[in-house]
């Protein structure tokens, strides 16, 4: 069986071209996994960990915040809004992003505040899951 391809890209930069073995990401609708062979699919994306397992071990880890994923003829291409990788996340900072994001939610008046408040707290709750994970 071909591996699997698996390209990160943002509207500015090209993040990651790489082999991967598998790789799992933050769909709309929730978590989804993508191995070599995978059907074809285009899928909004959400908030959360990205991790592409390297066949050869590893993986790299980021941070999405949104965009589409299409697979096609054994090519991952992620198109990101915004990728940040997880070794850059600064523990204390995304824990005050947290605070800060989820105390903007409370004072939320109107539904478009309160669905930017949402997203931030989505956001900043996936940045602190992944920094304390990389503590360990």
């Amino acid at each position: 069986m071909a591996g699997l391809r698996c390209n990160v890209v943002t509207p500015t930069e090209s993040v990651l071209e790489s082999e991967a073995s598998y790789v799992e990401f933050p769909a709309w609708d929730g978590q989804k996994g993508v191995a070599a062979g995978a059907a074809p699919f285009l899928v909004r994306l959400g908030e959360g960990r990205l991790r592409i397992e390297k066949p050869t071990g590893g993986a790299d880890i980021f941070l999405l915040d949104g965009g589409f994923a299409q697979m096609n003829g054994g090519t991952l291409t992620i198109l990101a809004d915004a990728v940040t990788p997880a070794a850059s996340i600064n523990a204390a900072e995304a824990e005050k992003e947290l605070a800060a994001a989820t105390n903007d939610g409370l004072k939320s008046g109107s539904l478009e505040a309160r669905a930017s408040a949402e997203h931030r707290q989505r956001l900043a709750y996936a940045r602190v899951a992944l920094a304390r994970s990389s503590r360990r």
